[in-house]
């Protein structure tokens, strides 16, 4: 009757299986972790981009308007909470600033091609992942900024 199921085989995969699952499982889950992270840290980039963007082209360009801007584009992003974007703890975090090359001496209005000025915008967000795994951090911080010229008027 012993060598009966020490011979035996069919119990094996069932065994395998049952070890196997939970990494698998584990995984999964990382890697759906991992690829909101990316779809996030993508979207925090554009956010930063677009708002540059619509501060360089724009003739009046106005803080208010590069961080709408900004929020809009990260919007498009599923999952990803943007409503009431300024200034919210749980929301990613907008700056704008317009300045010369030197970074810190204010604007000549309207820029010229030799007084040239650039808008900045950068956008802080804190990701949290889904699930909290043991021996790596639940809350990324990520950081993007922006650096356009802005266009001479005509």
């Amino acid at each position: 009757m012993r060598r009966k199921w020490v011979g035996d085989d069919l119990g094996q995969s069932l065994v395998e299986i049952a070890l196997s699952l939970p990494m698998l499982t584990f995984l999964l889950l990382g890697g759906a972790d991992m690829a909101r992270g990316y779809a996030v840290q993508l979207a925090v980039q554009d956010g930063a981009r677009a708002g540059a963007e619509a501060a360089a082209i724009d003739y009046s360009p106005t803080v208010a308007k590069a961080q709408a801007r900004a929020c809009d584009e990260m919007g498009r992003t599923p999952g990803m909470n943007v409503s009431t974007c300024p200034n919210n703890p749980d929301k990613p975090t907008v700056y704008a600033t317009f300045a010369q090359s030197d970074g810190k001496t204010a604007c000549v209005n309207p820029p010229t091609l030799t007084s040239p000025c650039f808008a900045t915008v950068r956008v802080v967000y804190t990701f949290q992942t889904v699930t909290p795994w043991p021996l790596i951090p639940n809350t990324f911080t990520i950081d993007r900024t922006t650096t356009m010229r802005m266009f001479a008027s005509p």
